[in-house]
């Protein structure tokens, strides 16, 4: 009798242990649906891929400038935008009288990539979300005013254990309706509503000049709505020039904004590296006469810019 019931004790633990899993599975299908379901961005890996190119040191003078200091410490607007144009210090340096191949320091996603680590990294284990977006002229058409605004939602998503009941909610509606997304005005609310139990949420828009147009225009107003919204918010975006005039009309008039520039301190730091990687790929490439020729001229090419 021992024997068996023990039997059926091991067979009744192995069911509940099956059940157990299926649930699990089930919770997790659900999951990755209801994420699908609210945007189609995947940021997360654009911001692995950037992370791992990023030279350490590169940038770190805009982490310095009084300008984020105020926006991170929430004084102020919370809008902040980097800006600027092609050659100077977001873009590329290059050199190509001598060096056959395009030297990349420092690009305006890498300056997103640095305060998004900067960001978390100051923010560990407190009740504060830094959510991103990677914008990116190649994949234009996914790019929406809803997606990206959805993609912030998932993210937030993403922090909590299990889907929160504002978005499961809205997906199980969706689903009694034939499963279509959400419109902007709604994802704009349910965005707010997300977020409303977290202390400081950061968001980073990098290369925000990339949308379309018309989809960019929708979605600085779905961000400006958001911020008058929820007052927890603070905002970074990088662009050209020529988008803080579309900011100045759609988003604020009194953002913080830092003009970027080519940084001597970034260029040799990312000249020396890059320099030493080549010689120890061929010894024979680089003399000190080269080095120096190299480093001179690329200083020179920055204080012109």
């Amino acid at each position: 009798m021992t024997n068996t019931t023990y039997g059926d004790a091991n067979s009744n633990i192995g069911n509940v242990s099956n059940s157990y899993n299926t649930i699990n599975v089930g919770i997790e299908e659900e999951s990755l649906r209801i994420q699908e379901w609210i945007s189609p961005l995947e940021p997360h890996k654009k911001h692995r891929d950037v992370r791992n190119c990023r030279l350490d040191g590169v940038g770190e003078w805009v982490l310095r400038r009084c300008e984020f200091e105020s926006w991170y410490k929430s004084q102020g607007d919370p809008t902040l935008l980097c800006y600027g144009g092609q050659g100077v210090g977001k873009t590329y340096i290059r050199y190509k009288s001598i060096l056959p191949k395009q030297w990349t320091m420092l690009t305006r996603n890498k300056i997103s990539s640095l305060v998004i680590d900067t960001l978390r990294k100051q923010t560990r284990g407190r009740n504060i979300a830094v959510i991103f977006l990677y914008c990116d002229y190649q994949t234009q058409k996914e790019q929406s005013a809803v997606n990206m605004v959805g993609s912030l939602v998932r993210q937030v998503a993403l922090r909590a254990p299990r889907i929160p009941s504002e978005i499961k909610s809205a997906f199980d509606e969706s689903m009694a309706e034939g499963g279509d997304g959400l419109q902007l005005p709604d994802m704009v609310k349910l965005f707010v509503k997300v977020i409303g139990s977290i202390e400081v949420v950061y968001i980073c828009v990098d290369a925000v000049d990339e949308v379309l147009p018309q989809h960019r225009l929708q979605f600085l107003r779905a961000l400006r709505q958001i911020i008058q919204e929820a007052p927890n918010l603070r905002l970074f975006l990088t662009g050209r020039p020529y988008i803080r005039g579309e900011l100045d009309k759609n988003l604020t008039k009194r953002a913080y904004a830092i003009h970027i520039v080519a940084d001597q301190g970034d260029i040799t730091r990312y000249l020396s590296q890059k320099m030493d990687d080549d010689d120890d790929q061929d010894p024979g490439l680089m003399t000190e006469n080269l080095k120096n020729d190299i480093m001179k001229t690329m200083l020179e090419k920055a204080s012109d810019m």
